[in-house]
């Protein structure tokens, strides 16, 4: 069985803004191709997604993120994921509120990675503020940790990641 992961919306953009080569892919990508990795997804998580995929000055800036491409990177997305229609809140980093959808999805699927590029979130991994030791408490086999961390994972462990 796949372990299940919530990567946030930026490793996604990551993927998005990556160019298409059939011989390349990244490892993040490689592990939900192959089985590895089940994503968790959620409508809110689905909606931050759809927005930074859109907008504007990115597409712009981004020549390689049309419309069209960002459109089917979603797709493909949630081709490799499972929808979890009801998140319940049940933690909040209160420095950053619009960050608590990823981690009530988190705890509500029971993922086993949360995947990020984002410090704040990566702190709560070693930190001993309360709010990390309440998520730590309400998911304490979560492992947060970059997408750079889940492919090392990945290329040491063939088998079954621990």
């Amino acid at each position: 069985m796949a372990d299940l992961a919530v990567y946030d919306a930026m490793v996604i953009l990551q993927w998005a803004t990556l160019p298409e080569l059939p011989d390349r892919q990244h490892a993040t990508a490689t592990a939900l191709i192959t089985g590895k990795i089940r994503l968790a997804f959620s409508p809110a998580l689905l909606d931050e997604v759809r927005r930074l995929l859109f907008r504007p000055e990115l597409q712009q800036r981004l020549p390689h993120l049309t419309p069209v491409h960002a459109a089917s990177v979603i797709r493909k997305t949630l081709e490799y994921a499972e929808m979890f229609e009801h998140v319940p809140r049940r933690f909040s980093l209160p420095q950053h509120v619009k960050d608590d959808h990823i981690f009530d999805l988190a705890i509500e699927a029971k993922v086993r990675y949360l995947v990020t590029w984002e410090n704040r979130i990566l702190q709560l991994a070693t930190s001993t503020n309360p709010a990390a030791e309440e998520l730590r408490r309400l998911t304490p086999t979560l492992r947060i940790i970059t997408p750079a961390d889940l492919a090392a994972l990945l290329r040491n462990a063939p088998g079954q990641m621990k």
